[in-house]
């Protein structure tokens, strides 16, 4: 069975987002859901994406889910697929602020 975070009655994302000054910068959305069809166990990276874009923000990455089981634990290789992302997000965002003469460096 699945659990809520303890803070997942807190502010809600819409809420956060509209609540940010400037709303202009870099930006990557992620998720975690169940293995299955995305239409059934939802995608919540990529409405996130859709607001960050509305709010300002330059998405780097595209949109990406990770697996997790029903106790809400990454499943086998996830983690390692997550930390390839989270490498190639910090490459894509330092590329992206770099000055547009270090870019072609």
């Amino acid at each position: 069975m699945l659990t809520l975070d303890p803070d997942a009655g807190g502010l809600g994302l819409r809420d956060w987002l509209s609540g940010l000054v400037g709303g202009h910068g870099l930006a990557a959305a992620f998720d975690t859901r169940l293995t299955g069809i995305p239409a059934l166990t939802g995608r919540a990276s990529r409405g996130i994406s859709r607001l960050l874009k509305r709010h300002g923000y330059w998405l780097v990455m595209p949109p990406e889910s990770f697996l997790v089981s029903q106790r809400n634990i990454l499943l086998d290789a996830e983690a390692s697929r997550a930390g390839r992302w989270g490498a190639a997000l910090g490459a894509a965002a330092t590329i992206a602020h770099a000055p547009t003469g270090a870019r072609a460096a």
